[in-house]
């Protein structure tokens, strides 16, 4: 099999697949996020075959998408391919040409630097720990931002105090604040908040799919049982980890 397959493939679905027929950009937003976090699932999990099956499913996404907009006269393969070629070859002149960038650093400086915003290519509809971290980012290469992690736990506290004193028509807003100063403390601690709370999250199911089974061993029905008891079994499978 070779790409020209999956691209006849694709064509074929869309002239014979009644339900691939009705798709268009709008009704596949979702499927695109979708298969961007199976595959974000398969690399953390470490899993190959789940990885390039998941790899796959999104190569044939964006095939699928270029033929709509083709049929829509918009655009075509070859285009679509020259122009992303194009784009990849100014944004690496130190490789195609004679600009010399001597280390990681530089070339991010220069990727920042050609671009017309601050916040050119930050789409708002990133899951929101991860867009607050491009946005600090960004401000930081402008020299917004402080010099060590002790800013941040500071600005984390100030926060708190303003989200504890401020009225219900604002909790939301202050709320927000106070996330995206954990971000920013993060940033700086050198961990991915987004990373970070996917992590908490499955370390809390994990927890509490324990409490579950244990209450069940003691033939209890967990919606019958009070807080205490539970966070006294939390608290014990929380030392024997």
């Amino acid at each position: 099999m070779t790409f020209e397959d999956l691209v006849k493939l694709v064509k074929i679905l869309r002239d014979k697949c009644p339900w691939d027929r009705a798709q268009n950009l709008r009704s596949l937003k979702n499927k695109i996020i979708e298969e961007a976090y199976e595959l974000v699932e398969a690399i953390e999990e470490e899993d190959l075959s789940a990885t390039v099956e998941e790899i796959g499913d999104i190569i044939f996404l964006a095939l699928f998408l270029a033929r709509i907009l083709e049929e829509e006269g918009k655009t075509n393969l070859d285009e679509l391919i020259e122009s992303t070629v194009d784009k990849y070859r100014k944004k690496h002149p130190h490789v195609f040409e004679r600009k010399e960038l001597k280390d990681e650093h530089a070339v991010l400086q220069f990727w920042h630097k050609s671009k017309k915003d601050v916040f050119t290519g930050v789409p708002m509809i990133l899951p929101a720990l991860l867009a607050a971290k491009v946005i600090q980012e960004r401000a930081s290469k402008l020299g917004f931002d402080w010099a060590s992690h002790t800013g941040p736990l500071e600005k984390v506290r100030e926060e708190i105090g303003e989200l504890e004193r401020c009225s219900n028509s604002r909790r939301g807003e202050e709320l927000g604040d106070l996330l995206f100063a954990c971000v920013n403390l993060a940033r700086h601690l050198d961990v991915d908040a987004e990373e970070a709370l996917r992590n908490a999250n499955k370390k809390f199911v994990r927890r509490f799919r324990s409490i579950v089974k244990e209450l069940q061993q003691q033939g209890k029905d967990v919606e019958h049982v009070g807080l205490e008891e539970m966070d006294k079994i939390w608290d014990e499978i929380k030392d024997q980890e």
